[in-house]
């Protein structure tokens, strides 16, 4: 017994000795082993990108920190785009043990970095093109692999959004000092410099002041918030610290927009992992957000509060923002479901069902900028909203789409700013090409031109209306199913190809909204149309009417009947059916009329399909006669002013 104790006490010296003496080798040799491996990857970098990278100094302090001084990063043979004085990095040993880098603590000293681009030279391109011959050997991740049936690589979003997530919050150091942090970035004559006194995280937490200085514009930011890895936890504040708004940089010289707010909220929370799908939370908050862009609408746009805060999930196969999120703006808010499966063959979902609301609540906040024509506009009662949309591009013609905007004792006590009302009676209506005003003419009686309804032929009625919206009597300024339509032709061509507008639509976005192309003009379109079809502030018949006479015909002609006498010389209440049919032919396109011509003035006979499906479609609906229909010849002969547009025919 007493010699196997001393056999073990002997055996535990040695491993001690052994132990020691290879903690001191480690000690003593970490340090060169260190310069080695750096030197090794250094050169590795330098060949890979055709950089020059360096640094003066590398070595270990304490167990598991590594100072590096004077290292600078710029390609072969351009600008310095990197210098950090010093830069000191711990790492956490136990999960390094684990197979895990966890950086613990970072410190830098004297951070430059200088981004630059002249014409189409840059500091910062050569880190995008790596010399480095691939791979031969290149392994698939279980996660990641093929499907043999359809060639399709297949990703497991939950498994790869943990991954993601993982990596990030391991490299969110746990205490951060950083001191003189300075950036510029050089684009031409114009420079953007950013720089930090001082960024401290401490317990997780930090707040610093950031100095902007643009061209010759200069600015105070205050950011604060939490950075804690531990609890995959990351939020942040960003206000003015001079009393201004925080604007953007770079936004207006690159492209001529503005973005500026009061503040900024912003939170991101990954959750533990502990369950099967992985999935983030968190939130997005601006106040006093203002957004030019000409594309967006033609003055600056002004939103109070906007915010999201949101629950995304991902799944398996499939990326879910879930009904728990909330998207407000001003006094409105609601929850959207919106869920895309990218496949092959992909699939989207999304649904909105916001239950009934004071209907104040909708027109008080739309934002100042977007909506012109409806503001000041009050009303009382309840509104309430419904969206369902589903579609498999595998199968575009199953596409579901139902949308319904609903009234409860709905009125409207003011219609401030926009007159509404003035379809109805007489009014001077401008027409626009390339958003300038080319004609102003007036939409009554006293224009010598102007139709009553009743006073335009029926066969140019029936056909427009068959060709532009064919339900306009039964549906109040919405056409469900034309949007489907439009969509599901849009899916199947892989590019816009059709609109989904109403003749209520476009009468609307004629007589009241500008005739700039942004995303607001759709959206006060659309509610504007609501508002007088279901309010009915004017009949169909009036619609239809201002309709037929205000639409562009032709190179500067406007309303049947100027299209009448300049194509055929005749009034609008004379037209035949095969006039009407190819005058409701030219709307989407009014100036390319002569294409359809040949050097006799007589239609070409390409046409005779679309006069076909025209007239069958009519005969159908009860809108002419068989004998109509059998009497149809696709043909017309230019008499007007328009003869005189065809190129090399007899005058």
């Amino acid at each position: 017994m007493a010699k196997n104790l001393l056999n073990l006490r002997k055996i535990t010296l040695w491993f001690t000795a052994v132990l020691l003496i290879v903690v001191l080798l480690c000690l003593v040799l970490r340090n060169p082993v260190l310069r080695a491996i750096v030197g090794s990857r250094i050169e590795r970098f330098n060949t890979g990108y055709n950089a020059d990278l360096k640094i003066d100094k590398a070595k270990f302090e304490g167990f598991s920190s590594i100072f590096l001084t004077g290292l600078t990063l710029k390609p072969a043979d351009g600008d310095s785009l990197l210098r950090i004085d010093t830069l000191a990095v711990s790492v956490s040993p136990w999960k390094l043990l684990a197979g895990r880098l966890n950086i613990a603590s970072v410190e830098i000293r004297n951070l430059f970095l200088m981004v630059n681009r002249k014409d189409s030279l840059t500091n910062y391109s050569f880190l995008l093109r790596s010399k480095r011959p691939p791979s031969k050997d290149i392994s698939v991740s279980p996660s990641l692999s093929g499907d043999s049936a359809g060639g399709y690589s297949k990703v497991n979003y939950s498994e790869t959004a943990k991954r993601i997530f993982r990596w990030i919050f391991d490299k969110i150091p746990g205490e951060t000092d950083i001191s003189n942090l300075n950036i510029r970035s050089t684009t031409g004559s114009h420079q953007v410099l950013v720089r930090l006194d001082r960024f401290l995280v401490e317990d997780h937490a930090f707040s610093t002041i950031i100095r902007i200085r643009e061209d010759t514009s200069e600015a105070l930011w205050k950011a604060s918030g939490r950075l804690d890895s531990r609890n995959r936890l990351i939020e942040a504040v960003l206000s003015s610290a001079d009393n201004k708004k925080v604007s953007l940089p770079y936004i207006g010289f690159k492209w001529n927009a503005s973005f500026c707010f009061d503040s900024l909220r912003f939170s991101v929370a990954a959750g533990s992992f502990r369950n099967e799908e992985a999935g983030i939370e968190g939130s997005i908050v601006f106040k006093g957000l203002r957004v030019f862009h000409e594309k967006i609408a033609a003055d600056t746009v002004i939103m109070q509060r906007l915010g999201l805060d949101y629950l995304l999930n991902f799944e398996t196969d499939a990326i879910e923002l879930d009904s728990a999120t909330l998207l407000t703006f001003n006094d409105l808010d609601f929850h959207p479901y919106l869920k895309y499966r990218p496949g092959p063959p992909g699939q989207l979902t999304l649904r909105i069902n916001k239950p009934a609301f004071p209907a104040r609540d909708l027109f008080s906040s739309l934002p100042y900028g977007l909506f012109t024509t409806l503001r000041g506009l009050e009303t009382s009662g309840e509104l309430s909203y419904y969206l369902d949309f589903f579609v498999d591009l595998s199968m575009p013609d199953s596409l579901k789409f139902d949308m319904e905007l609903k009234r409860r004792q709905f009125r409207v006590l003011s219609y401030g700013h926009g007159d509404l009302l003035k379809l109805d009676s007489s009014f001077l209506y401008t027409a626009f090409e390339e958003d300038k005003p080319v004609r102003t003419f007036r939409v009554g009686p006293e224009n010598p031109n102007f139709r009553k309804l009743s006073l335009i032929s029926p066969f140019l009625q029936y056909a427009v209306m068959t060709s532009e919206d064919g339900g306009f009597y039964l549906h109040r300024g919405f056409l469900p199913e034309a949007f489907r339509d439009a969509i599901i032709a849009d899916i199947k061509e892989g590019r816009f190809v059709r609109g989904g507008s109403t003749i209520s639509m476009q009468l609307i976005k004629n007589v009241f909204l500008s005739r700039n192309k942004t995303v607001a003009r759709k959206l006060e379109e659309a509610l504007i149309v609501w508002l007088i079809e279901n309010q009915q502030l004017c009949s169909k018949d009036r619609m239809y009417e201002v309709y037929l006479n205000i639409i562009e015909w032709g190179p500067l002609i406007y309303g049947a009947n100027e299209a009448s006498r300049f194509y055929f010389n005749k009034d609008a209440s004379k037209l035949s059916l095969a006039e009407a049919i190819f005058m409701a032919s030219i709307i989407p396109r009014p100036k390319w009329f002569r294409y359809n011509f040949d050097e006799t003035g007589h239609l070409r006979a390409g046409m005779a399909d679309y006069y076909r499906l025209v007239s069958a479609k009519m005969l159908n609906k009860g809108w002419i006669s068989q004998q109509d229909f059998d009497r149809l010849v696709p043909d017309v002969e230019l008499k007007g002013t328009a003869r005189s547009f065809l190129l090399n025919l007899p005058r």
